[in-house]
């Protein structure tokens, strides 16, 4: 927790926190323990990000494995830095640990099973034939690098929709 992170604040974001990633295990079928990444994966609460105009409302880091949420506006990011970290995950399994499959989801090498590697390679393709895609190329447009319309990005922002949907069909929702 940051410093700025009020006591009762604390629980309450841990309490949304915790009822946020059993859902996700519930939409996506695995135990809750899982989603620690074998217990690797870090969760910061306002804790690691300077704040401010401009600044992510969470964000990934993928050389200490965290998700850190900003006190503001994180509330609403899990499931999306969630994809990002698994994303890593699977990439740092094939010794590569400052990537994400995405950006090289139809290359083999080791420490992935061919079929994940091959899941992953699907889902790029059937985002990239979705609309997503140029959408994402129409923000970039504003920026001096492309950010939207990266395979990491867009894959998590189709994860991040993908487990908004699956929830609003066993007719639940969770903002968090």
């Amino acid at each position: 927790f940051g410093n700025y992170v009020e006591g009762a604040r604390r629980q309450s974001d841990l309490n949304q926190a915790y009822d946020a990633l059993m859902d996700l295990a519930g939409i996506i079928g695995v135990p809750p323990k899982a989603l620690s990444l074998n217990g690797e994966l870090g969760l910061a609460f306002g804790a690691r990000g300077k704040g401010g105009k401009g600044a992510f409302a969470a964000h990934y880091e993928r050389d200490t494995i965290v998700i850190n949420l900003t006190k503001n506006a994180g509330a609403g990011s899990l499931a999306h830095e969630w994809w990002h970290s698994l994303d890593n995950y699977f990439s740092r399994m094939r010794n590569d640990p400052t990537s994400y499959l995405t950006d090289k989801a139809y290359e083999r090498g080791e420490g992935v099973r061919p079929e994940m590697v091959r899941a992953f390679a699907n889902v790029m393709a059937a985002i990239k034939s979705t609309g997503l895609r140029e959408r994402s190329r129409n923000l970039d447009k504003r920026r001096t690098k492309d950010y939207w319309s990266t395979n990491v990005e867009m894959s998590a922002r189709a994860f991040e929709s993908y487990v908004i949907a699956k929830l609003q069909d066993e007719q639940f929702s969770n903002d968090y």
